[in-house]
Protein backbone atom coordinates (compact mmCIF):
# COMPACT_ATOMS: atom_id res chain seq x y z
CA UNK A 1 0.00 0.00 0.00
CA UNK A 2 1.40 3.50 -0.67
CA UNK A 3 2.39 5.93 1.39
CA UNK A 4 -0.34 8.54 1.12
CA UNK A 5 -2.70 6.08 1.45
CA UNK A 6 -1.28 4.33 5.11
CA UNK A 7 -1.30 8.02 6.12
CA UNK A 8 -4.99 9.04 4.97
CA UNK A 9 -7.69 7.97 7.47
CA UNK A 10 -10.23 5.57 6.73
CA UNK A 11 -13.01 7.89 7.67
CA UNK A 12 -11.60 10.45 5.24
CA UNK A 13 -11.57 7.76 2.18
CA UNK A 14 -14.79 6.30 2.86
CA UNK A 15 -16.23 10.32 3.08
CA UNK A 16 -14.97 10.69 -0.61
CA UNK A 17 -17.37 11.70 -2.92
CA UNK A 18 -16.29 13.40 -5.89
CA UNK A 19 -17.31 13.67 -9.23
CA UNK A 20 -15.00 14.02 -12.18
CA UNK A 21 -12.29 14.39 -9.74
CA UNK A 22 -10.59 18.04 -10.89
CA UNK A 23 -6.94 18.66 -9.14
CA UNK A 24 -8.30 21.33 -6.73
CA UNK A 25 -10.46 18.38 -5.28
CA UNK A 26 -8.33 15.88 -5.31
CA UNK A 27 -5.44 18.13 -3.23
CA UNK A 28 -8.33 19.19 -0.95
CA UNK A 29 -8.61 15.40 -0.22
CA UNK A 30 -5.06 14.44 0.25
CA UNK A 31 -5.20 17.46 2.91
CA UNK A 32 -8.25 16.00 4.61
CA UNK A 33 -6.84 12.70 5.20
CA UNK A 34 -3.25 13.99 6.10
CA UNK A 35 -4.63 16.26 8.19
CA UNK A 36 -6.61 13.78 10.53
CA UNK A 37 -3.46 12.17 11.80
CA UNK A 38 -2.43 13.79 14.58
CA UNK A 39 1.02 13.24 14.27
CA UNK A 40 1.55 15.08 10.54
CA UNK A 41 0.47 19.10 9.81
CA UNK A 42 0.28 19.25 6.22
CA UNK A 43 2.67 21.68 5.01
CA UNK A 44 1.42 21.26 1.27
CA UNK A 45 -0.16 19.42 -1.03
CA UNK A 46 -0.50 19.75 -5.00
CA UNK A 47 -1.06 17.55 -8.34
CA UNK A 48 2.58 17.53 -10.13
CA UNK A 49 0.52 16.13 -13.31
CA UNK A 50 -2.42 14.60 -14.60
CA UNK A 51 -2.27 11.89 -17.23
CA UNK A 52 -4.81 9.38 -19.04
CA UNK A 53 -4.39 5.51 -17.72
CA UNK A 54 -3.04 3.40 -20.75
CA UNK A 55 -5.29 0.67 -21.30
CA UNK A 56 -8.46 1.57 -18.69
CA UNK A 57 -10.94 4.39 -20.29
CA UNK A 58 -12.16 7.32 -18.09
CA UNK A 59 -9.29 6.64 -15.24
CA UNK A 60 -7.31 9.35 -14.84
CA UNK A 61 -4.14 9.16 -12.93
CA UNK A 62 -2.74 12.09 -10.58
CA UNK A 63 0.72 12.30 -9.50
CA UNK A 64 0.72 14.55 -6.47
CA UNK A 65 3.41 15.34 -4.24
CA UNK A 66 2.79 16.44 -0.32
CA UNK A 67 5.04 18.35 1.95
CA UNK A 68 4.51 17.37 5.88
CA UNK A 69 6.08 17.85 9.22
CA UNK A 70 6.01 14.54 11.15
CA UNK A 71 6.22 14.40 14.71
CA UNK A 72 7.51 11.10 16.26
CA UNK A 73 9.21 10.00 19.73
CA UNK A 74 9.18 13.99 20.66
CA UNK A 75 10.76 14.86 17.25
CA UNK A 76 9.51 16.82 14.55
CA UNK A 77 11.34 16.07 10.59
CA UNK A 78 10.28 17.85 7.28
CA UNK A 79 9.34 15.04 4.87
CA UNK A 80 7.92 15.09 0.97
CA UNK A 81 7.06 12.39 -0.77
CA UNK A 82 5.44 11.70 -4.45
CA UNK A 83 2.49 8.86 -4.88
CA UNK A 84 -0.28 8.17 -7.34
CA UNK A 85 -3.98 8.41 -7.12
CA UNK A 86 -6.21 7.07 -9.84
CA UNK A 87 -9.92 8.63 -9.95
CA UNK A 88 -13.10 7.89 -12.34
CA UNK A 89 -15.87 9.66 -12.15
CA UNK A 90 -17.08 9.71 -8.09
CA UNK A 91 -14.18 7.46 -6.90
CA UNK A 92 -10.52 7.46 -5.87
CA UNK A 93 -7.83 4.70 -5.59
CA UNK A 94 -4.60 4.58 -3.87
CA UNK A 95 -3.83 1.82 -6.79
CA UNK A 96 -4.91 -0.69 -9.58
CA UNK A 97 -3.54 -3.88 -9.80
CA UNK A 98 -3.94 -6.08 -12.94
CA UNK A 99 -6.00 -9.59 -12.33
CA UNK A 100 -4.34 -11.00 -15.07
CA UNK A 101 -0.43 -9.63 -14.10
CA UNK A 102 -1.49 -9.26 -10.55
CA UNK A 103 1.02 -5.98 -10.99
CA UNK A 104 0.22 -2.64 -9.98
CA UNK A 105 -0.98 0.32 -13.16
CA UNK A 106 1.23 2.08 -11.09
CA UNK A 107 4.23 0.97 -13.14
CA UNK A 108 2.59 2.65 -16.19
CA UNK A 109 2.24 5.95 -14.59
CA UNK A 110 6.00 8.06 -15.26
CA UNK A 111 6.16 11.65 -15.61
CA UNK A 112 6.44 13.41 -18.79
CA UNK A 113 10.47 14.76 -19.41
CA UNK A 114 11.04 18.43 -19.78
CA UNK A 115 14.00 19.73 -22.42
CA UNK A 116 16.35 19.96 -19.19
CA UNK A 117 16.99 16.14 -20.15
CA UNK A 118 18.01 17.06 -23.76
CA UNK A 119 21.75 17.98 -22.30
CA UNK A 120 25.02 17.87 -24.31
CA UNK A 121 26.52 15.80 -20.96
CA UNK A 122 24.07 12.92 -21.21
CA UNK A 123 23.81 13.16 -25.28
CA UNK A 124 25.13 9.27 -26.59
CA UNK A 125 24.69 8.92 -30.17
CA UNK A 126 23.09 10.84 -32.85
CA UNK A 127 23.08 14.68 -33.53
CA UNK A 128 21.23 17.37 -30.97
CA UNK A 129 19.38 18.67 -33.43
CA UNK A 130 17.71 15.44 -34.69
CA UNK A 131 14.35 15.49 -35.33
CA UNK A 132 13.24 13.10 -32.27
CA UNK A 133 14.57 12.87 -29.32
CA UNK A 134 15.42 9.35 -27.15
CA UNK A 135 16.15 9.30 -23.41
CA UNK A 136 16.77 6.22 -21.54
CA UNK A 137 17.54 4.88 -17.93
CA UNK A 138 19.65 1.91 -18.17
CA UNK A 139 21.29 -0.33 -15.48
CA UNK A 140 24.07 -2.18 -17.81
CA UNK A 141 23.54 -5.47 -16.01
CA UNK A 142 19.90 -5.46 -16.45
CA UNK A 143 18.83 -8.40 -19.10
CA UNK A 144 15.77 -5.93 -20.47
CA UNK A 145 18.18 -3.10 -20.65
CA UNK A 146 20.89 -5.22 -22.75
CA UNK A 147 17.94 -6.56 -25.31
CA UNK A 148 16.41 -3.03 -25.42
CA UNK A 149 19.56 -0.73 -25.06
CA UNK A 150 21.73 -2.10 -27.67
CA UNK A 151 18.77 -1.23 -30.51
CA UNK A 152 19.08 2.56 -29.59
CA UNK A 153 22.90 2.50 -29.77
CA UNK A 154 22.23 1.38 -33.41
CA UNK A 155 19.51 3.37 -34.41
CA UNK A 156 20.72 6.40 -33.08
CA UNK A 157 24.12 6.00 -34.96
CA UNK A 158 22.09 4.80 -38.45
CA UNK A 159 20.08 7.32 -37.72
CA UNK A 160 21.65 10.66 -36.72
CA UNK A 161 19.65 13.42 -37.93
CA UNK A 162 16.92 11.01 -37.32
CA UNK A 163 17.26 10.42 -33.48
CA UNK A 164 19.32 11.65 -30.43
CA UNK A 165 20.03 9.17 -27.52
CA UNK A 166 20.31 10.73 -23.80
CA UNK A 167 21.11 7.84 -21.44
CA UNK A 168 21.00 8.05 -17.88
CA UNK A 169 22.43 5.57 -15.22
CA UNK A 170 19.74 3.74 -12.93
CA UNK A 171 21.97 0.83 -11.60
CA UNK A 172 19.36 -0.94 -9.68
CA UNK A 173 21.87 -2.02 -7.15
CA UNK A 174 19.79 -4.31 -5.31
CA UNK A 175 20.01 -6.22 -8.15
CA UNK A 176 23.12 -5.68 -9.60
CA UNK A 177 25.28 -4.26 -7.29
CA UNK A 178 28.23 -4.80 -10.14
CA UNK A 179 26.58 -2.03 -12.13
CA UNK A 180 27.23 0.74 -9.73
CA UNK A 181 30.85 0.96 -10.69
CA UNK A 182 30.07 0.04 -13.67
CA UNK A 183 27.86 2.97 -14.59
CA UNK A 184 30.98 5.27 -13.08
CA UNK A 185 33.32 3.61 -15.60
CA UNK A 186 30.64 4.46 -18.41
CA UNK A 187 30.75 7.85 -17.06
CA UNK A 188 34.43 8.76 -17.80
CA UNK A 189 34.49 6.73 -20.36
CA UNK A 190 31.88 8.80 -22.33
CA UNK A 191 34.54 11.68 -20.98
CA UNK A 192 37.17 10.11 -23.11
CA UNK A 193 34.98 9.77 -26.07
CA UNK A 194 34.86 5.73 -25.85
CA UNK A 195 30.97 5.68 -26.18
CA UNK A 196 32.39 2.57 -28.26
CA UNK A 197 33.02 0.63 -24.99
CA UNK A 198 29.79 1.86 -23.62
CA UNK A 199 28.64 -0.70 -26.14
CA UNK A 200 30.77 -3.04 -25.63
CA UNK A 201 29.95 -3.13 -21.72
CA UNK A 202 26.42 -4.17 -23.31
CA UNK A 203 27.69 -7.39 -24.97
CA UNK A 204 30.37 -8.07 -22.40
CA UNK A 205 29.20 -10.96 -19.47
CA UNK A 206 29.94 -9.64 -16.08
CA UNK A 207 29.42 -11.06 -12.20
CA UNK A 208 26.52 -8.78 -11.89
CA UNK A 209 26.21 -10.05 -8.06
CA UNK A 210 29.99 -8.57 -7.33
CA UNK A 211 30.01 -6.25 -4.38
CA UNK A 212 33.79 -5.76 -4.45
CA UNK A 213 34.40 -2.22 -6.79
CA UNK A 214 37.92 -3.19 -7.50
CA UNK A 215 36.86 -6.97 -8.68
CA UNK A 216 34.42 -5.39 -10.85
CA UNK A 217 37.05 -2.98 -12.50
CA UNK A 218 39.71 -5.54 -12.78
CA UNK A 219 37.48 -7.91 -14.47
CA UNK A 220 36.40 -5.16 -17.10
CA UNK A 221 39.70 -4.16 -17.46
CA UNK A 222 40.53 -7.47 -18.47
CA UNK A 223 37.60 -8.14 -20.76
CA UNK A 224 37.68 -4.91 -22.53
CA UNK A 225 41.63 -4.01 -22.75
CA UNK A 226 41.54 -1.30 -19.87
CA UNK A 227 43.68 -0.02 -17.08
CA UNK A 228 41.18 2.09 -15.05
CA UNK A 229 41.40 2.68 -11.87
CA UNK A 230 38.88 3.04 -9.04
CA UNK A 231 40.27 6.76 -8.24
CA UNK A 232 39.19 7.49 -12.13
CA UNK A 233 35.70 5.97 -12.02
CA UNK A 234 35.21 7.39 -8.31
CA UNK A 235 36.40 11.38 -8.98
CA UNK A 236 33.51 13.31 -6.78
CA UNK A 237 32.24 14.83 -10.32
CA UNK A 238 31.81 11.20 -11.54
CA UNK A 239 29.91 10.32 -8.55
CA UNK A 240 27.65 13.33 -8.10
CA UNK A 241 26.70 12.63 -11.87
CA UNK A 242 25.41 9.26 -11.02
CA UNK A 243 23.63 10.25 -8.20
CA UNK A 244 22.14 13.23 -10.23
CA UNK A 245 20.47 10.70 -12.98
CA UNK A 246 19.34 8.51 -9.75
CA UNK A 247 17.47 11.72 -8.05
CA UNK A 248 16.08 12.71 -11.37
CA UNK A 249 14.92 9.04 -11.82
CA UNK A 250 13.40 8.95 -8.24
CA UNK A 251 11.73 12.74 -9.57
CA UNK A 252 10.07 10.89 -12.60
CA UNK A 253 8.80 8.09 -10.63
CA UNK A 254 10.74 5.49 -12.66
CA UNK A 255 10.20 1.73 -10.84
CA UNK A 256 12.42 0.04 -13.67
CA UNK A 257 14.83 -0.20 -16.15
CA UNK A 258 15.11 -0.07 -18.77
CA UNK A 259 13.08 3.58 -18.98
CA UNK A 260 12.08 5.12 -22.67
CA UNK A 261 10.88 8.46 -23.37
CA UNK A 262 9.88 9.36 -27.17
CA UNK A 263 9.48 13.42 -27.62
CA UNK A 264 9.20 13.92 -23.59
CA UNK A 265 6.69 11.20 -23.63
CA UNK A 266 6.66 7.59 -21.41
CA UNK A 267 7.08 4.84 -24.02
CA UNK A 268 5.99 1.66 -21.82
CA UNK A 269 6.36 -0.42 -24.37
CA UNK A 270 10.03 0.44 -25.52
CA UNK A 271 9.20 0.76 -29.49
CA UNK A 272 7.05 4.23 -30.29
CA UNK A 273 10.72 5.02 -32.07
CA UNK A 274 10.52 2.13 -34.30
CA UNK A 275 7.27 4.22 -36.05
CA UNK A 276 9.92 6.57 -37.54
CA UNK A 277 12.37 4.79 -38.80
CA UNK A 278 12.69 5.15 -42.83
CA UNK A 279 9.86 2.53 -44.41
CA UNK A 280 12.27 0.11 -45.65
CA UNK A 281 13.57 -0.67 -42.55
CA UNK A 282 10.62 -0.59 -40.37
CA UNK A 283 9.01 -3.12 -43.11
CA UNK A 284 12.15 -5.48 -42.70
CA UNK A 285 11.94 -5.11 -38.84
CA UNK A 286 8.07 -6.31 -39.11
CA UNK A 287 9.30 -9.14 -41.60
CA UNK A 288 11.86 -10.67 -39.30
CA UNK A 289 8.93 -10.41 -36.02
Amino acid sequence: MSLTWRLLSASAVLSLTLFGASEKEIVKFVKKGLSSNPNLKVLDVKVLEKQPVPGLEDWEAFIVEFRLSVKELGREENVTNRDILFSKGRFVAPDLLDVRTNRSIKSRIVRSLDSSFYDEAHRIFGNKDAKHKLVVFSDPLCPFCREVVPELFKVAKEHPDLFALYYYHLPIETLHPASVPLAKAMIYLKEQGREDLIEKIYETEFDYEEQDEAKVIEALNKKLGLNLTLQQINQPHIVQELESDMKRARELMIRGTPTLFVDGKYDMRRDRYKAYLPKEEEGEEGEEE
